[in-house]
């Protein structure tokens, strides 16, 4: 019977330098190598099983020396910079680069081994052991198993590099069981680039797992939401939202024709093929907000109500940064950190809670001019419920108070091609509803651009 491991990680990630690589080069080794596993499994029993018997424990590890097969579940690509101080130079910069999955999506690999009673016992005993695999911040939970279907996608060793192939460190068959003990120093001061007792194992390029292996694949609606975090030098204050929104736009936009020919997407612009606006507000809102309530923004959302297709969802996926406009007072360069997919009220339950109450998080600018000598509540009510029911939301006004606090004059409240004189009027309001209702609530004029975005209130 094949031998089969599952590996998962329950913090979603994998961090793993390739052997002869170094840390800053920001390369991750995926899949881990067969070779990774086995010294996992050798340290482990050492430090965590020592009463297994020393024969069974080589025996076992001298068959899984051959290369396995691979089943990946969806993953992504990420890093993280981190500037340390430095006695010397100032600042040392360290790219920290990991694989990212689902929480505990497990990962496959199998052996057409058929193990005996005592080296299945063994494995497993150490399997269970094993605290990490690849750096000590991979945590991770292996097991053995036998419920894998094993007619399944399974991607095995391929003939050559081939077009985007993946080198996986492997051991030699037969395996000396002393090699996995060597130290990275101790290579270094040999000059070795692959331990001794190691080899190079050619396997299809990740991607080709990501299009094999659907099993793990499990959406249950179409993903409406992508939620990045903002890294910048300075980070902008609210009343920059707009601009914020404004050029997140553009990267969005920008992404998505470099990946389909140079087309536009309605989605993403708001507009069809003759350049109309789109109608019924069905396409992307660009939300970036202040979510820990220091007046900076810190967070920024795309959302489509109706979610978004593949080659959107890539496009948004592929935005990494937002910059080329250092010459807006208002506008900061920022780096973006994606953070979720999926749902908006999973992505940024800040701006969907079920409340009666909502205040402005940005000013509310109507769409239109109130009437003559019409009382300033009245005309903004009327507007509320105007923009709710052009939105399909039914929900019962109560009343509509303007906030004094919020200084609509001090917000941006126009776009980056727009002059200044296109202002729109805004003023900051607290909306009552008859009954609670769910966000996200963004209304009137800019409200696809972070203006008129409101955030419920605890009664």
């Amino acid at each position: 019977m094949p031998t089969v491991v599952g590996i998962a990680f329950p913090w979603g990630r994998f961090h793993a330098t390739p052997w002869g690589r170094h840390v800053n080069e920001a390369a991750v080794e995926w899949p881990p190598s067969p070779w990774r596993l086995l010294r996992g499994l050798y340290a482990t029993w050492q430090a965590r099983a020592p009463h297994l018997d020393e024969p069974v424990v080589h025996s076992l590890l001298q068959a899984l020396a051959q290369p396995p097969a691979f089943q990946l579940p969806d993953h992504l690509e990420a890093t993280t910079r981190h500037y340390l101080p430095d006695e010397k130079y100032g600042t040392d910069r360290v790219i920290d680069a990991f694989v990212v999955t689902a929480r505990n999506a497990e990962l496959f690999m199998r052996w057409d081994v058929d193990l005996t009673g005592e080296q299945r016992s063994a494995l497993s005993t150490m399997l269970d052991a094993l605290p990490f695999l690849g750096r000590a911040e991979s945590v991770c939970e292996a097991r053995l198993i036998d419920d894998v279907d094993l007619d399944g996608p399974w991607v095995h060793p391929s003939d050559g590099d081939g077009d985007g192939g993946v080198r996986v460190l492997t051991p030699n068959s037969p395996l000396q069981v002393n090699e996995l003990c060597i130290r990275t120093q101790d290579m270094r001061k040999k000059g070795l680039l692959v331990p001794p007792g190691a080899r190079w194992v050619t396997y299809p390029n990740p991607a080709s797992f990501h299009e094999t292996s659907t099993r793990h694949v499990r959406v249950a609606v179409q993903p409406n939401a992508v939620r990045w975090a903002l890294s910048t030098t300075a980070q902008p204050g609210v009343r920059s939202a707009v601009v914020m929104a404004d050029v997140l736009r553009n990267a969005a936009m920008s992404r998505y024709g470099a990946k389909n020919a140079g087309s536009t997407s309605s989605l993403l612009a708001g507009k069809d093929a003759e350049g109309r606006p789109l109608k019924s507000h069905g396409h992307a809102h660009y939300l970036v907000f202040d979510e820990d309530g220091d007046g900076l923004l810190d967070h920024a959302v795309v959302w489509a109500r109706g979610g978004f297709d593949d080659k959107t969802l890539r496009a948004l996926l592929d935005v990494r940064r937002l910059d080329g406009h250092q010459h807006l007072r208002d506008f900061r360069p920022a780096t973006l950190g994606l953070e979720a997919v999926g749902d908006l009220q999973t992505v940024a339950p800040f701006l969907c809670r079920a409340s009666r109450v909502w205040e402005s998080h940005t000013p509310f600018a109507a769409s239109r001019h109130g009437r003559k000598n019409e009382a300033v509540e009245s005309f903004l009510q009327r507007e509320v419920i105007a923009e709710l029911r052009y939105r399909g939301i039914e929900a019962e006004v109560q009343a509509t108070e303007v906030l004094p606090s919020r200084d609509g004059l001090s917000y941006r409240r126009h776009r980056i091609r727009e002059h200044l004189q296109d202002a729109r009027s805004a003023v900051g309001i607290r909306i009552t509803f008859e009954e609670p209702i769910v966000g996200p609530l963004a209304l009137g004029a800019l409200s696809h651009f972070s203006l008129g975005l409101f955030k419920p209130v605890d009664e």
